[in-house]
């Protein structure tokens, strides 16, 4: 979308949505059907699995892994977070399991 950023050797699934103003930094793996919501700030080196959403405004550090079906809410400062999990705040608490 306009204005997304994705950088230097990142690799992005089939099916990956960057929504506008996303920065995807250096070195990211996103699997297949992510979605990247407007505003998302990622550091490099991050790997985020297969159908996670990440919310408005979330920003997440380097080195980061973020499990497959994932949830992370808007502006969340986000650490790794588990499979299938919900996760909010600042800095990131898991709420509930995604399937919940």
């Amino acid at each position: 979308m306009a204005g997304a950023v994705i950088s230097a050797d990142s690799q992005l699934g089939d099916n990956v949505t960057g929504n506008t103003g996303a920065i995807i930094e250096h070195d990211c793996i996103v699997k297949n059907h992510a979605h990247i919501a407007t505003g998302v700030q990622m550091a490099s080196t991050l790997h985020v699995g297969e159908g996670t959403h990440i919310g408005l405004g979330a920003s997440i550090r380097q080195c980061i892994h973020i499990g497959r079906d994932a949830v992370v809410a808007a502006w969340a400062v986000v650490e790794d977070v588990p499979v299938n999990v919900v996760v909010v705040g600042g800095p990131a608490r898991m709420l509930r399991t995604a399937d919940n």
